[in-house]
């Protein structure tokens, strides 16, 4: 599945402004970031490509000065006089569609104006000449230079700087902190409050989640108004039955992957191997050694501890983040239940010789597998090579190329880049959850969409007629064929693309299916509009299982499972029957949100009159069209013809495949 963890580690990021995208993998508590810090004079050819303590530290805009890796925000202009409501998906099209050359849109919320960037000064002059006076949903828009964003770390610091009064009392307040005491606000926020506290405070999260689910159906699918007060009455206030919050069997080291980032310690010791204190447009990019944080394990602390007095040693500073100078940028440490430890080191080789590469990469291997760091253990040791901002594929320098953790009795082989969720035991209870809701027999078939490395499906294959997971991430899903081989598993079939991509046509596949079952464990963000549309117009899915890391975010796709039959949403819709909260987080905030929707398909006239109803008023809207004699109307009417006629072919074929429809709910 892909990442399915809450975004602190993303929050802290520590990334100085750049065009690299964000990294698809996050875990939940461990600030991970680029690497930071300036050399401690090492060498002296590590200060050619470290970084100077003299280096302009108060200007904001030396990353896009001439010597600096490049930036498109050099080439940046902005948009005004957009219309009021837009979608950013209507204006990227709008600009692509005007043979423009975008390199970066933004577009600000609920604002009338969005910033472009380009890779080129004529890509630039090009958009300034075009978009001038360019009419778009009835405005007239005007496109003007915009200056580069500011370094969020330097233009925090100098804030800081500027304000003597209230931030003094803030700075004063942080000092009598203990570095250790700074660091685990950061990662573990609820390090210094009882279990049975922290439960609390998720239950309470997830309530108020649920409230403002149910207020967001109010406003968005007045229809469901009987049906919320019904449930308020029955869910003490509610839109549906909240179980619980689910506890993790480990509170403590529970974490089998940890990203550790490299840079200097507010010591001002370089290469230290740790978490960062904030993120970088906090102001803050200092590193501390883990030793405090109770969720990650002994072991890995003992990697972490290894690797940073092996690379103390080599000469070379850490990577900075900041002017995106230095070497050592992280270290990804993954470990199982029984002790099996990968370790993958990150590095920017920046103008290293291929020879000095070769050197870097027989040295670490020399001192994990035959030096001091032999104590470790590690049973898989890769390499990753940066360079500019793009990374090299993974280099494996010793051991087994993947570890293997044993889970309800299943074995699963972990690659380097695999998915995995990051509380193995607290894992095995959310996938029983997740079977025990499905209430699937051997009749069933079950959908695992955004399946990862196949550990939900394969979990509940042997219960099941059949199993087809849907996965993006190549290396994944070949992973997850090897897991299936793994357990002898024979009924599971695995399809890498996008679940957008692949979902309509292998729903259409599925018309013989009478029983079928999805399972959905997206990203953070959500499912797409057209793994939603397939779900509701796939005959004979009754029942859909949402796992869900950050719900206020796919809060979308709730309210679109649930609207009334349209031309938009056709299928029948879906209701939210209860969801629970499962605590793979400890010392943190964040939980996975387990929610089951149901629909029970039993008269097809409902659905059949409902899908005729919107199709009737499509066609008196064409049936207008073509009575209007104003400039376009050929393709009002042509257009309007097209969705009338998409729309009744639609109706028939959901109606063939089966009787579903309308609702069965009180």
């Amino acid at each position: 599945m892909n990442m399915s963890e809450p975004a602190t580690g993303a929050e802290n990021s520590s990334e100085a402004p750049s065009d690299q995208g964000n990294r698809n993998k996050m875990d939940v508590d461990t600030p991970v970031s680029e690497g930071d810090g300036a050399t401690d004079g090492v060498k002296e050819a590590g200060m050619e490509e470290g970084t100077s303590k003299n280096v302009q530290q108060d200007d904001a805009y030396n990353y896009t000065q001439e010597g600096q890796l490049f930036t498109s925000e050099i080439y940046k202009i902005e948009i005004q006089n957009l219309p009021k409501h837009f979608g950013f998906k209507q204006l990227k099209k709008m600009i692509t569609n005007l043979n423009l050359k975008p390199k970066k849109v933004k577009a600000v919320n609920r604002a009338t104006y969005a910033f472009v960037t380009f890779t080129c000064e004529e890509d630039r002059e090009e958009a300034l000449k075009v978009l001038n006076g360019h009419k778009w949903k009835n405005q007239v828009l005007r496109a003007k230079l915009a200056k580069p964003k500011a370094d969020p770390l330097i233009a925090k610091r100098k804030q800081d700087s500027d304000n003597d009064g209230n931030q003094a009392a803030k700075k004063s307040k942080q000092d009598i902190l203990t570095p250790e005491e700074r660091l685990c606000n950061a990662v573990i926020p609820y390090w210094n409050k009882s279990y049975e506290e922290q439960l609390k405070l998720k239950e309470e999260s997830m309530e108020q989640f649920m409230i403002t689910l149910g207020k967001t159906f109010e406003r968005q699918t007045p229809e469901l108004k009987p049906w919320l007060i019904t449930q308020r009455l029955k869910n003490d206030n509610l839109c549906c039955e909240l179980q619980s919050v689910i506890p993790s069997p480990a509170i403590n080291e529970y974490r089998n992957k940890c990203e550790f980032s490299i840079g200097r310690s507010s010591e001002n010791h370089d290469n230290t191997v740790g978490f960062r204190f904030g993120r970088y447009k906090g102001g803050t990019v200092d590193v501390l050694e883990p030793t405090c944080c109770c969720n990650v394990p002994s072991n890995m602390k003992k990697v972490a501890a290894a690797f940073q007095k092996h690379i103390r040693s080599t000469g070379l500073p850490s990577h900075q983040p900041q002017t995106h100078k230095g070497y050592w940028h992280m270290l990804v440490v993954r470990m199982t239940l029984d002790n099996q430890i990968m370790a993958i080191a990150h590095l920017h080789q920046q103008k290293l010789s291929e020879e000095e590469i070769s050197k870097q990469k027989k040295s670490l291997r020399d001192y994990f597998v035959e030096g001091e760091g032999k104590s470790c253990l590690l049973t898989s040791l890769y390499i990753q090579l940066q360079k500019d901002r793009e990374r090299q594929p993974l280099e494996h320098l010793w051991g087994e190329k993947c570890i293997h953790e044993s889970m309800m009795g299943l074995k699963f082989r972990i690659s380097p880049e695999a998915f995995f969720q990051v509380n193995t035991k607290a894992a095995e209870i959310l996938y029983k959850t997740i079977a025990d809701w499905c209430g699937a027999t051997k009749k069933s078939t079950v959908l695992d969409v955004c399946c990862g490395t196949g550990t939900i499906g394969i979990s509940i294959a042997k219960n099941v007629h059949r199993v087809i997971g849907v996965e993006m991430n190549e290396q994944a899903t070949h992973d997850a064929k090897e897991n299936a081989k793994l357990n002898g598993i024979d009924n599971i079939e695995f399809h890498c693309g996008k679940a957008e991509d692949v979902m309509p046509s292998l729903t259409s596949t599925l018309e013989n299916c009478k029983d079928i079952i999805a399972i959905v464990d997206p990203p953070r963000a959500g499912l797409h509009k057209k793994v939603i549309e397939s779900i509701r117009r796939c005959a004979y899915l009754e029942k859909l299982v949402y796992v869900s890391c950050n719900p206020n975010i796919a809060i979308g796709n709730f309210v679109d499972l649930c609207r009334r039959i349209s031309i938009k949403s056709k299928g029948v819709p879906f209701r939210l029957v209860k969801a629970v909260p499962v605590d793979l987080f400890p010392h943190t905030p964040h939980c996975e949100l387990l929610m089951l929707f149901e629909r029970t398909l039993c008269n097809a006239k409902d659905d059949q009159a409902s899908e005729d109803n919107a199709k009737e008023e499509n066609v008196e809207t064409s049936e207008m069209a073509d009575d209007d004699d104003d400039v376009g109307t050929d393709k009002t009417v042509e257009e309007s013809d097209a969705i009338s006629e998409d729309t009744e072919r639609n109706a028939i074929s959901v109606n063939k495949k089966s009787t579903h429809s309308g609702w069965a709910f009180n």
